[in-house]
């Protein structure tokens, strides 16, 4: 079985956080956005095998900022 890690990075590269679930990953990142709108751009979410191959779409933050 293959193992996903979601991680949560800024633009600088450095690792915000990482987590095994999706949902509780986007969730992070939306709280992330909503607190500080203003780094809205600067972090994204990224999703992992366990081999370290990206698998499925990044997630800006941006995207998750309410119009």
């Amino acid at each position: 079985m293959t193992t996903v890690t979601y991680s949560i990075y800024d633009s600088t590269g450095n690792l915000v956080d990482a987590f095994d679930d999706h949902d509780v990953a986007v969730a992070a990142l939306t709280a992330i956005v909503t607190a500080e709108p203003d780094a809205a751009d600067d972090v994204f979410l990224v999703a992992q095998d366990d081999q370290g191959h990206m698998v499925g779409d990044t997630i800006c933050g941006s995207s998750l900022v309410a119009a």
